[in-house]
C-alpha cells in the first residue's frame, strides 16, 4: 500500500523491526475482520453498516472489511497544524516534527503558597494555563488539573472558560456527553468568528478514548462523529493496560490498542474523509500490587516506542502519553 512505509533511517529507542509492523498490520486486520469491535450509540452503527461493516445489533458487534480500514488509513492526512489562538503559536504535527503537550489531569495539587495537598481548582486551572501559555518549550495544552469546586455535570465546560481566557496556544480537551461537546465547539467557534472559521484554523483538538479491551462507547463514537462534522482535529487515545485490560504481552497488547484506534479512525474517515487524526495512545502495564497504571513503568515507554513506529508506517501523526 502507498502509504504504508518503512523507514530505515530512523534513529532512537525503536523496538518493532520491519516485519514487525506489518506483522502487527496484518494481525489486527484479522482481529477487526473475524471478531470485530463493540461499538455503541445507534448513529455510529447505522454508519458503519451503510459503509459495509457487518454490524450485530444484538451485542453491538462491528465487524470491519480490511479493505476500509486500509482506506481509511490512507485518507488521514501525514501532516497538519495545531492552531494556537495566537498563530505564532500554531504547531505542525506529522513526520519528524515532534511537539510537547502538558500531563493531565490532575485531581490534587500542591499549594504553591501554603505546601498543603489539596483539591484542585478552576483557579488553578486557569493559573497552570497560564503558565504553561508562557512556556516556548511546550505546544499545546490539555487539561492540566481538575476543576474540583464546580458542578460536576458542567465541569468541562468551566475548565473550558477558563482555559480558553488564559491560552494562546491549542487547547485539547476531552469532555463528557454530546451536549457539552458541542457547547465546547460552540465556545472555540464563537472566540473564531463561526464554525468555518474554526473549520479553516481549529483552535482546539478533540479527545476521544476507547475503552479496552476493544470497545468504543457512545460518548466517544458522538465526540468523533462530532468532530469530523466541524472538521476538527481528533485525538484517539487507547489507554489500555498490559495484563489487565489485554494481553501480558507488549505484541498482544498493540493489536488490541491498533485495532481500538483504527476503529475510531474509521468511522471520523466515512463521515469526513481527510478528517485530521492524532494516533493515540498512554498504554502501559498493569501494576499487579496495587492495580494502578504506573506512567513511569518502562513498558510505557516502549509502547510509546512502538506507536512512534507504527504512526511513521501508517503515516499517521502520534500522540504519546506520559514519556
Amino acid at each position: 500500500m502507498s502509504k504504508f512505509k518503512y523507514e530505515d533511517d530512523i534513529y532512537g529507542y525503536c523496538i518493532l523491526r520491519n516485519e514487525d509492523l506489518e506483522a502487527l498490520h496484518e494481525a489486527t486486520l484479522d482481529l477487526m475482520e473475524d471478531y470485530g469491535l463493540q461499538i455503541h450509540g445507534d448513529e455510529a452503527l447505522e454508519i458503519y453498516s451503510a459503509a459495509g461493516c457487518d454490524v450485530d445489533r444484538s451485542i453491538d458487534r462491528v465487524r470491519f472489511p480490511r479493505n476500509l480500514v486500509n482506506d481509511s488509513i490512507e485518507s488521514c492526512p501525514a501532516e497538519f497544524t495545531l492552531c494556537g489562538r495566537d498563530p505564532k503559536n500554531d504547531t505542525l504535527v506529522g513526520g519528524k516534527n515532534v511537539a510537547f503537550k502538558n500531563f493531565g489531569t490532575g485531581v490534587l495539587m500542591i499549594d504553591p503558597y501554603s505546601g498543603e495537598v489539596r483539591d484542585s481548582t478552576k483557579e488553578d486551572l486557569g493559573n497552570v494555563a497560564r503558565f504553561i501559555d508562557a512556556m516556548d518549550t511546550v505546544d499545546v495544552f490539555s487539561i492540566a488539573v481538575a476543576a474540583g469546586d464546580v458542578n460536576q455535570k458542567v465541569k468541562s465546560l468551566h475548565e473550558a472558560e477558563v482555559v480558553f481566557n488564559n491560552l494562546t496556544k491549542n487547547f485539547a480537551h476531552d469532555l463528557e456527553g454530546i451536549k457539552n461537546t458541542q457547547r465546547f465547539i460552540d465556545m472555540a467557534a464563537a472566540i473564531q468568528g463561526g464554525y468555518d472559521k474554526l473549520r479553516e484554523r481549529p483552535i482546539i483538538t478533540m479527545g476521544a478514548c476507547p475503552n479496552s479491551p476493544l470497545e468504543i462507547n457512545e460518548n466517544e463514537t458522538d465526540i468523533i462523529m462530532l468532530s469530523a462534522k466541524y472538521g476538527l482535529p481528533i485525538d484517539i487515545l487507547s489507554m489500555g493496560l498490559c495484563g489487565g485490560t489485554t494481553p501480558a504481552t507488549l505484541a498482544g497488547t498493540l493489536v488490541t490498542t491498533n485495532a481500538e484506534i483504527l476503529g475510531g479512525i474509521v468511522l471520523s474517515q466515512i463521515l469526513n474523509k481527510g478528517n485530521p487524526i492524532l494516533y493515540g495512545s498512554s498504554t502501559t502495564i498493569m501494576d499487579m500490587k496495587s492495580a494502578t497504571s504506573p506512567v513511569g513503568a518502562p513498558e510505557h515507554a516502549m509502547c510509546g516506542a512502538a506507536v512512534g513506529q507504527i504512526g511513521h508506517y501508517y503515516g499517521i501523526p502520534t500522540n504519546v502519553g506520559g514519556t
